[in-house]
């Protein structure tokens, strides 16, 4: 067995965004807690909590499938460092700019499909890598 170095990194960043996401639509909805804290808007529109939770919802769907695959590649060890680094930065910006569209802009096509991309890519490479792995050099 290989030694864990980018997965618990990673899923660290990742859950610390993810609080960061949790907290703001706390606060757009009025929490009690957040009231002890900060000083609260009066009214969140609608349309802005709903980005919000869109942004934090889809956030929670991509990053524990992602984070598994990472280490289910890390244990496996087949799979060069450079390699899962490179596929670590690319889904970390994916999810950093679509959250960042939804829970900042009102529209921002760019950041959106970049986003979008910019996750996809990463899970398939990394599921593609571990099924030439299995198949074709016999696992670990």
């Amino acid at each position: 067995m290989s030694q864990l170095f980018l997965t618990p990194i990673f899923i660290s960043v990742f859950t610390i965004f993810y609080l960061f996401l949790s907290i703001r639509i706390g606060y757009f909805r009025g929490s009690p807690v957040l009231k002890l804290v900060f000083k609260m808007e009066e009214q969140t529109s609608d349309i802005k909590l709903h980005r919000n939770v869109r942004a934090h919802g889809n956030f929670s769907e991509y990053v524990p499938l992602f984070s598994i695959l990472l280490l289910v590649a890390e244990l496996l060890g087949q799979t060069s460092f450079g390699y899962l680094t490179l596929i670590c930065i690319v889904f970390s910006y994916g999810r950093l700019a679509h959250a960042i569209c939804f829970a900042f802009y009102d529209y921002n096509p760019f950041l959106r499909i970049s986003g979008m991309i910019f996750t996809y890519l990463p899970l398939a490479a990394i599921s593609i890598d571990l099924l030439f792995n299995i198949s074709v050099r016999g696992g670990a």
